[in-house]
């Protein structure tokens, strides 16, 4: 009876450790995508409205939803205060406590951070440009996202249930 347990608990352990790798594929997509949303609406902002940094930011936040709104919230409030820190500064410093729980990868962390630098320090023209670099670069890192979730997903599953299945033959 004893073995029964081990062998059930080995098997829904590791379906569900196969399940979680799972949906961290599908997380990372859908926070891409609704990264990507956000930067075409700061996009807009920028060359449509003319907003400045802090107002565009504020606009975005009421049109977001969490983690982004909080994100684009307070980098706002920050830039209204002027607090002697730079845009850049203060969007690195965002970028670093309300991105960290996401689920992109490295390079992409790393390329919102470094698009902080080009918001606050370019012309209203080269930020549209920059943005527009950025977008494509977020496009592609997208349809990789979606490429690996589609060759993964089913491979993360069935190896949890048969990485389970093989500890359970070897329990008995």
């Amino acid at each position: 009876m004893m073995k029964l347990c081990g062998i059930l608990c080995i098997l829904s352990g590791s379906t569900g450790l196969g399940l979680i790798f799972a949906r961290e594929l599908a997380l990372r997509i859908a926070e891409l995508k609704q990264l990507w949303q956000c930067m075409l609406l700061l996009q807009g902002e920028l060359r449509y409205m003319h907003q400045p940094l802090p107002e565009a930011f504020l606009h975005l936040s009421a049109k977001t939803s969490s983690p982004f709104q909080e994100f684009f919230l307070h980098t706002a409030q920050e830039l209204r205060q002027r607090s002697g820190r730079t845009a850049e500064e203060i969007w690195e410093r965002n970028v670093k406590i309300y991105f960290k729980p996401l689920h992109i990868s490295r390079q992409e962390y790393r390329d919102v951070e470094r698009l902080g630098g080009m918001l606050g320090y370019l012309d209203i023209q080269m930020q549209i440009n920059m943005l527009d670099y950025y977008l494509e670069q977020l496009k592609t890192s997208l349809q990789q996202a979606e490429e690996a979730y589609k060759g993964r997903c089913k491979l993360y599953r069935y190896m949890g249930m048969l990485g389970g299945a093989a500890l359970a033959i070897l329990v008995v």
